[in-house]
């Protein structure tokens, strides 16, 4: 099925590609041989659990994933092909967007666990269609649109189901 893409690209320094594979991979969380993107993204689900009840912060952390995310991933895309699994700081972004002004109990972090990963995972058109973008951006516009949905979906499901509002 092709080439084997080189662990290394040359234009990477060993230090500059260490680091970029610590962020880009979750903390090398995308290096989990089965479904790395889900177990990212369940990495992340305790810090979005706190985040969801501090909206500034909550917005800073999405913003600075997300733009230390395209420049990244881009990179990691030279080094392991094009969309590679490893690269998982898109589910990051994604994670933080599904929560962002959500505070949730447990078992609405179940749920919105959940819907991230659906939208993830079964992209609308317009979602899919963004992975199309150049670089990294392809990469990361598609799980914070995905992060969107499942954001949306969650704050009606928290209207609904006060089961899954958290409560002080």
């Amino acid at each position: 099925m092709g080439e084997e893409v080189p662990e290394q690209a040359p234009p990477l320094g060993r230090t500059r590609f260490f680091l970029e594979a610590l962020v880009g991979s979750g903390f090398f969380t995308g290096y989990f041989p089965i479904a790395p993107a889900t177990v990212t993204s369940l990495f992340v689900l305790l810090p979005a659990f706190f985040l969801a009840r501090l909206p500034g912060w909550n917005a800073l952390a999405v913003v600075a994933v997300f733009f230390t995310g395209v420049p990244i991933a881009t990179d990691l895309e030279k080094v392991w092909g094009e969309d590679p699994g490893r690269v998982t700081i898109d589910e990051v972004a994604g994670t933080l967007v599904t929560f962002f002004l959500n505070p949730v109990s447990i078992w609405g972090l179940g749920v919105g666990f959940l819907l991230s990963r659906f939208f993830d995972i079964f992209k609308l058109p317009f979602i899919d269609k963004s992975q199309r973008l150049p670089g990294g951006w392809g990469i990361m516009v598609d799980d914070v649109l995905a992060g969107i949905c499942a954001n949306l979906v969650l704050r009606f499901g928290l209207f609904l189901l006060p089961v899954l509002r958290y409560h002080s």
